[in-house]
């Protein structure tokens, strides 16, 4: 017992030098259901939020992969939702025909068509406190086409109401430099969800960025004594073009704004109980 205090007391030391988690609090935020991805770059500021949120009940969750087809004007002409497994097959079959490009429609080096992909990961977590944990996952597998401004959402119906100051928004990415990362640009909140916006890094130092990858969490109570389950859905908006951005959320949808070119991916969904 004495080895083991001893081992996971440097284990954790060691972690909180290089602001990175220790195996104990890995652990605890995959029980959380976050991804490897935000495991690993999550910073102990960010594990701060998260310490004391103590899971009762294995999460709930769901998983989509996308791929994106744009023209070389970069116009989103076409986007396909598939599972964890074929989306993760797919992409990497393309990658083998296609080593040098995301192209989808290539003759010898010119590619009227490039692809990007990305991931969806929309979670519910049961908690000690008597509340579920809501949270959306995002992550860039091929950068996008084009990077401006995004949005990454979550809503749900009206057994669900959110706890504000539980609301939490990460984006980063990478580049020759190192990891970064930025907040977000709006956050909107309506008794139906939130959503925040945020602008895509393009262009890296040393190296272009990548690595593209957030998450947007809150924590819901139930609306009133008699509620036992709720819905919740995961949103994501990659934009290619914004004049003005305006925010509209409802169950199962968030919008943008006639003024701005958006392409949403298909919204997951998931079922939890209080």
């Amino acid at each position: 017992m004495l080895l083991f205090f001893a081992f996971g007391f440097n284990s954790i030391a060691n972690a909180e030098e290089n602001n990175e988690l220790s195996s104990t609090q890995k652990e605890h935020m995959r029980q959380l259901g976050f991804s490897e991805q935000i495991i690993e770059s999550m910073t102990l500021d960010e594990y701060s939020h998260y310490e004391n949120s103590i899971p009762v009940e294995p999460f709930v969750q769901t998983e989509t992969i996308y791929k994106i087809t744009s023209d070389q004007d970069g116009e989103v002409k076409k986007v396909e939702q598939f599972n964890e497994v074929d989306g993760l097959q797919k992409m990497n079959l393309e990658n083998y025909s296609f080593p040098a490009a995301t192209a989808a429609s290539c003759s010898g080096t010119i590619c009227t068509e490039t692809t990007s992909w990305m991931s969806m990961t929309t979670t519910a977590t049961k908690l000690g406190n008597g509340r579920t944990m809501l949270h959306n996952n995002f992550t860039w597998l091929k950068n996008p086409n084009v990077t401006l401004t995004d949005m990454v959402g979550l809503t749900y119906n009206d057994s669900a109401v959110i706890e504000p100051s539980t609301i939490k928004f990460s984006y980063k990415w990478k580049d020759g430099v190192g990891d970064h990362s930025r907040s977000y640009k709006d956050m909107k909140k309506s008794p139906q969800g939130l959503a925040a916006t945020f602008d895509i890094q393009g262009i890296g130092t040393n190296a272009g960025a990548s690595n593209h990858h957030g998450y947007i969490s809150v924590e819901v109570s139930k609306g009133n004594k008699n509620d036992v389950s709720a819905n919740a859905f995961g949103h994501y908006t990659h934009t290619t073009f914004s004049f003005n951005i305006t925010v509209t959320i409802k169950t199962g949808d968030i919008g943008l704004g006639a003024t701005t070119a958006e392409t949403k991916m298909t919204s997951t969904a998931i079922k939890f109980n209080f």
